[in-house]
């Protein structure tokens, strides 16, 4: 076969390159078979990324590598650096930021590296490799009585990706905090073959801390949304782990795990409702600053009954006909977990709680704890329930998504319900009964949070497809007219629309990647263009 792309007169991967990739990984770990490359330009997503296609990226890699080592991937980028090929990393991979959109790209799966290191139990923080799951990591913490973030793209998910490269917020995030935070040690492969160690990592001092003593680059490497593959590979990351309240081996219920899993004596599960946005975000205000609980989460009503009961889509549609009114008087809600090693503390917990919904008027839901808090308790601390998302549609995005304060977060949700009912109005979007369909809760024991709007869409109907991009300029630029933060969405142009309003920081992208990858290897398709010209 002619390994061999042309791209404008320029040869991009020559079969002597090949060979000398091959030479470094072994035949084994390396392909330009069709069939190979082609898997891989298949994507969530990725006709956001095409708008010809419902699943299949704009392009596809010239060659796929697995490299097994941090001295592998140094050598990869240096023959990549000599020969002018671009590279595309990924860890577990989900996603279109994951995918090649131009040819002349080689896809590097990072699978081969998939060790936990070390599990620090004193100190509270594991080191790991790329493809480590946030589930693996799970097991193994709760084995020590501690606890991982876990973001919304599921416990399949990369740890070191989320901590390192991407956002994403998680269920647990009022534990846990987000990844971008809990990024320790990290030990970096830059574009142009160095491997950097940073953070304390960097004075030999070990993986304990992200900004010293030793050189910190947390902010350069990572920022808020990360650079999505477009500046090196992170090899290792050591990433912060919390106390676990729970069982170091939790019950599962019934020999399915979709039963869900026995809510330990020293746990309790509360979902409250309110009569509208204002009086859920007080509370959240006040849950906040009294810093009780362990999780506190919302997802809108209709995703909770797929999520609660095991049905097909047939089924799931012919439940959820005539009940849309039913759901409106409990759509402003939270599921509150509360969680304590002492039984003094979780009492204390319990009054507290207690007192702040009588204080905001708002009222406990007790059907749903009865006979389903096994199932809730469950998928939120795992996120195992996000692929049921998918169920109506086959395919679903996102928007909105600040970090920011819960007014702002408030404001996000009701603009978003009127963007949003439109698209349902004109039957390309999934009729879910709830306009809004925001999901989220609170950073930490803070008072800011994150809540991002859901829509769900028919990535085989063109209309629909169509729609769905069309919805996300109208979020975008309803975000910037309202001033309610940064969302959620990689890449290029995203950075070219809110960069003139936070400080130029896209021309500040352009500048970094111009120092760190003279060459462009690192495909920028999701971060940055070297320099690029930017509207300032």
């Amino acid at each position: 076969m002619k390994r061999e792309l042309k791209e404008g007169n320029k040869m991009v991967l020559e079969k002597k390159v090949y060979k000398m990739l091959e030479s470094v990984v072994g035949p084994e770990n390396i392909s330009d078979d069709p069939i190979i490359t082609t898997v891989y330009s298949y994507q969530y997503l990725a006709d956001l990324a095409n708008p010809d296609s419902a699943k299949w990226m704009p392009a596809k890699p010239e060659a796929v590598i697995l490299p097994g080592s941090t001295e592998e991937i140094q050598e990869i980028v240096r023959i990549c650096n000599k020969h002018n090929v671009k590279i595309k990393p990924h860890s577990t991979g989900w996603g279109f930021w994951s995918g090649i959109v131009t040819s002349g790209v080689i896809q590097m799966d990072l699978r081969r590296m998939n060790r936990i290191i070390e599990i620090d139990e004193k100190n509270m923080y594991a080191v790991v490799e790329p493809y480590v799951t946030a589930m693996q990591l799970q097991i193994e913490a709760m084995k020590r009585g501690l606890d991982c973030a876990i973001i919304g793209a599921g416990p399949n998910h990369s740890v070191l990706a989320s901590c390192t490269a991407m956002m994403g917020y998680g269920d647990k995030g009022y534990h846990t905090s987000m990844n971008n935070r809990n990024l320790l040690g990290v030990e970096w492969v830059t574009p142009t073959g160095e491997v950097l160690r940073l953070g304390s990592l960097g004075s030999g001092a070990g993986w304990f801390c992200g900004d010293g003593p030793g050189p910190s680059l947390r902010g350069l490497l990572r920022g808020w949304h990360g650079t999505m593959g477009g500046l090196g590979i992170f090899t290792k990351c050591a990433t912060k782990l919390y106390p676990w309240a729970g069982p170091k081996k939790p019950e599962i219920m019934g020999e399915n795990p979709q039963y869900g899993m026995v809510v330990p004596e020293n746990f309790k599960i509360y979902t409250i409702y309110w009569e509208n946005w204002e009086q859920q975000a007080d509370a959240m205000y006040k849950v906040s600053e009294s810093e009780i609980g362990y999780i506190i989460w919302r997802a809108c009503t209709p995703m909770m009954i797929p999520l609660l009961l095991g049905k097909t889509n047939n089924e799931y549609y012919e439940m959820m006909k005539g009940i849309y009114d039913m759901i409106e008087a409990y759509r402003y809600y939270f599921t509150v977990v509360l969680a304590s090693e002492s039984k003094r503390e979780l009492e204390y917990q319990e009054k507290v709680l207690k007192s702040i919904v009588d204080e905001t008027n708002g009222k406990f839901f007790e059907f749903i704890l009865s006979e389903n808090a096994p199932l809730i308790l469950l998928a939120i601390v795992t996120q195992c329930y996000n692929s049921r998302i998918f169920r109506p549609t086959g395919q679903f995005h996102t928007s909105f998504g600040a970090a920011t304060s819960w007014d702002m977060s408030v404001k996000g949700a009701k603009i978003g319900e009127q963007i949003r009912r439109k698209y349902i109005e004109e039957e390309v979007f999934h009729d879910d009964g709830c306009g809004e369909n925001f999901w989220g809760g609170p950073y930490e024991h803070n008072k800011f949070s994150h809540f991002e709007g859901l829509f769900e869409y028919d990535p085989i109907d063109p209309e629909s497809r169509k729609a769905a991009r069309k919805y996300i300029e109208e979020a975008t630029m309803a975000v910037i007219e309202n001033k309610i933060g940064v969302p959620i969405g990689p890449g290029p142009e995203l950075a070219q629309i809110f960069g003139p309003i936070y400080g130029n920081f896209h021309s500040w992208l352009g500048k970094i990647k111009k120092s760190f990858d003279p060459k462009n290897v690192s495909d920028h398709a999701f971060y940055a263009a070297p320099e690029e010209k930017t509207k300032d």
